[in-house]
């Protein structure tokens, strides 16, 4: 390898971008051979970054390289074995926009990267079935050989994948179905998990069908640990442990809502029979994603979460807390046990605020004036002791102020002076919430300034509002095509505005009105706020003539 590796001419393959030339390739290539078990971690995963940023960053410089990270990869000696598998698979690409040169040197080579499927490590041999993972007679080949479990569930996940979305011939498909018919009676019940989620893509009923016993499975205490140990996916370095699958399980089931919604249920019912949190979790954690998705799921999620807002763990009571206020006056039977909660400080593993936060919020939502009292104070402590909040848009976080307030405008002469004091010590410091809070008092129909403030409030840009066809065209484009158009909610009160609506639009706007999605950009609770006004402004469009 070495001779091979020092008669390549890398000068004349020249640079890949500024700091990496392609000299550097057989340097970094010796690096990561020398690595053994003494080797810092981080010195490995530095090499095996440079690597990757010559080899991708330039198609002559992977197509040269391309051989002697194969030998590296064959080499049982080689620590980063699996990483320089991962980077073969990157090499090959997926056959689209792939150098032909670099296609025709990889396919000579593949004869040898094949023997890795065999490899000892069944680490490297997960990393190798990426590259065979869209083809079904392969995967089902390796089926027939392979031993260990934490290969078997990624391959047969594949398989299920590849079979679908292949025009197979009526035996090797007979032959599919026969593989993961037969391990729904296997005696490895982690196996039989798989086996039905593999054959999801095969048969949309197959999950649905198979819930008490996947519910038998996933909650048997016993089990649980095994799913660490053994469930991969191609795509992910890490096993998914118990939690992980069961929501997999309720993300395959969500098409169908009250099956999705009664396997959520199960899992709540069954982790305080069994006082398993993290069962728990799992269920609240699906209730808040079906509910940011689908409104009818209203009815089902609203029990589930009171009867959690009194456990004993505090992500469990943070995040039920949490749907309760989402789901807003519907919760109002449960006020007084929200009420109770308003000084529990319990937090979320995970996310900023408190049980008492989102019970407060909960109350405003509500309506309840019990929600008041310091509601202000509560909600800007969080910005007087960091730069800003950080969140995904997907998580079941704290609102943020003007969200809150905003809609209370009934309660404006209660709360102004802690409005007006908040705003005094933001624009004091250059916070962030100075504009935030001139916006809650300027929709409660309050001067938005300090006292002798000079600067002129600068108000929320809204867009002009389009003429009447081109709002009617933006509405009839979203009821058709079901994506998110920024300027849907201005269309509707360019509507509104005119004071008449075509049929075609009046029937559009009817459908949206009765689809069982958020009509909304957002993935966390302003998904559920934005839908809530835009289901209104469709109610007060609808009665025009």
């Amino acid at each position: 390898m070495w001779e091979a590796l020092d008669a390549v001419d890398w000068r004349a393959l020249g640079t890949v971008g500024p700091d990496h030339p392609a000299t550097d390739v057989p340097k970094v290539l010796r690096r990561i051979a020398r690595a053994d078990s003494t080797t810092r971690p981080e010195a490995v995963e530095r090499a095996c970054g440079d690597l990757q940023d010559l080899v991708l960053g330039s198609t002559e410089v992977g197509t040269a390289a391309l051989p002697f990270v194969v030998d590296l990869a064959l080499d049982p000696e080689t620590v980063p074995r699996p990483y320089l598998v991962g980077l073969l698979t990157s090499l090959a690409g997926d056959g689209e926009g792939v150098d032909s040169g670099r296609a025709a040197v990889w396919w000579q080579q593949w004869p040898r990267i094949r023997r890795l499927l065999d490899d000892g490590d069944p680490e490297v041999r997960r990393e190798t079935l990426l590259m065979i993972s869209d083809r079904t007679e392969p995967l089902l080949e390796r089926w027939h050989v392979e031993t260990d479990p934490s290969v078997q569930v990624a391959l047969l996940v594949a398989l299920g994948r590849a079979a679908a979305d292949e025009d197979l011939t009526e035996s090797t498909h007979a032959e599919v179905r026969a593989v993961l018919d037969g391990l729904l009676h296997d005696e490895n019940p982690v196996l039989r998990v798989a086996a039905v989620v593999a054959s999801s893509p095969l048969d949309p009923q197959a999950v649905p069908r198979a819930v008490p016993e996947l519910l038998e499975i996933l909650t048997d205490p016993v089990v649980a640990p095994r799913f660490g140990e053994v469930w991969y996916a191609l795509e992910c370095e890490y096993p998914y442990d118990r939690n992980d699958v069961a929501e997999w399980v309720g993300g395959l089931l969500e098409p169908d809502l009250t099956a999705a919604t009664a396997f959520v249920a199960a899992l709540a019912e069954a982790g305080s029979r069994m006082d398993d949190a993290g069962l728990r979790r799992c269920a609240v954690d699906q209730a808040w994603r079906l509910l940011s998705a689908r409104p009818s799921v209203a009815s089902a999620v609203l029990p589930l979460a009171a009867g959690l807002l009194a456990d004993p763990d505090d992500d469990v009571r943070y995040k039920a807390a949490h749907l309760l206020a989402v789901l807003g006056r519907e919760a109002a039977p449960h006020a007084d046990r929200l009420a109770g909660l308003l000084d529990d400080t319990g937090e979320s593993r995970f996310f900023d605020g408190t049980v008492g936060d989102h019970a407060r919020w909960a109350l405003t939502r509500i309506g309840d004036p019990r929600a008041l009292p310091d509601l202000v104070e509560r909600l800007v402590a969080p910005y007087r002791d960091m730069q800003g909040r950080g969140y995904v848009p997907s998580d079941p976080r704290q609102p943020d102020v003007a969200d809150v307030l905003r809609p209370l405008r009934a309660h404006a002469r209660v709360l102004l002076p802690a409005v007006r004091e908040a705003l005094q010590d933001e624009v004091s410091r250059a916070g962030w919430l100075v504009q935030d809070l001139r916006d809650v008092l300027h929709a409660w129909g309050e001067n938005p300034l300090l006292p002798g403030e000079p600067t002129p409030y600068r108000q929320p840009w809204e867009p002009p509002l389009p003429e009447p066809a081109e709002a009617a065209a933006r509405v009839l484009t979203y009821a058709a095509d079901g994506q998110w158009h920024g300027m849907f909610t201005t269309a509707l009160d360019a509507l509104t505005h005119h004071g008449h609506l075509t049929p075609p639009v009046r029937e559009a706007l009817t459908a949206l009105k009765a689809a069982d999605r958020r009509l909304s950009e957002y993935g966390d609770y302003r998904a559920v706020l934005q839908d809530e006004e835009i289901r209104a402004r469709i109610d007060r469009l609808l009665v025009l003539p």
